[in-house]
């Protein structure tokens, strides 16, 4: 490695730039809510092919201009037929095969890059697909914990398969100043064919149980806002025009 030292230092610079767009290449498909899954809004311009583990069944991911604007469509290959499926503007969207390949988490957004997203599975049997919404239940279950300019849904987005028939999803508050502790999670296992939750991770435990499998906005997510909530509150939640809100 001595030969790095040698000149003016050119050749460290030219040694660590390549080192790190390796590592943003191998990152790039990731999700930003599942590092697990394959983000194919990065790839709007083109069709994404997304192998199952099973290594025969595969989904392609395409955004197809419509007369308004551009919708996702997913098309199946495998144990799913081949058909087609439209998931709307399609916005962000992640994709997360589950282990047994016969059910495809797709997390995606109608709004903006910043959601609302919503998740969704959609379950193969033999050339026919079930479309699951898990947004519902998980929003049920998530509430209203914080207060909020005005009720503002969560992002609802799934993180990891934990089994054939459970997912891990998360409930986030969107990231902006809207609502207090903004841009944290929480962590929800669904049993997805009996649509109900099995069990739920505080922020600090979902990071602490399931960090490889989180993505760049759940990693981000702020733990102080959980440990000290008042921290993270927007003042002009807790403020009226004749003083503070009284709880």
């Amino acid at each position: 490695m001595s030969e790095l030292y040698d000149g003016d230092g050119e050749g460290v610079v030219k040694v660590l730039a390549a080192i790190l767009l390796l590592g943003l290449a191998a990152a790039a498909d990731e999700g930003v809510f599942s590092a697990k899954a394959v983000d194919v809004w990065d790839h709007y311009s083109k069709p994404v092919t997304v192998r199952a583990p099973d290594g025969s069944t595969a989904v392609t991911a395409e955004y197809v201009l419509g007369s308004k604007d551009k919708h996702l469509f997913l098309r199946f290959r495998g144990e799913g037929g081949k058909t087609s499926f439209d998931l709307g503007r399609g916005i962000g969207a992640e994709l997360l095969w589950s282990p047994d390949s016969k059910a495809l988490a797709v997390t995606t957004s109608d709004v903006s890059r910043n959601g609302v997203f919503n998740t969704y599975v959609l379950s193969l049997d033999h050339g026919s697909i079930q479309k699951i919404d898990l947004s519902p239940l998980v929003r049920k279950e998530f509430d209203h914990p914080v207060a909020c300019a005005y009720p503002e849904p969560p992002n609802v987005a799934a993180v990891n398969w934990s089994s054939p028939n459970h997912l891990l999803v998360a409930a986030q508050i969107l990231d902006h100043s809207i609502c207090d502790s903004f841009g944290t999670f929480v962590l929800y296992e669904v049993d997805v064919p009996q649509r109900a939750i099995l069990r739920q991770y505080s922020q600090i435990e979902a990071k602490r149980v399931y960090s490889s499998s989180l993505g760049t906005f759940l990693q981000h997510a702020r733990d102080g806002c959980v440990t000290s909530p008042k921290k993270c509150e927007v003042p002009s939640n807790h403020t009226t025009a004749h003083g503070p809100k009284r709880n």
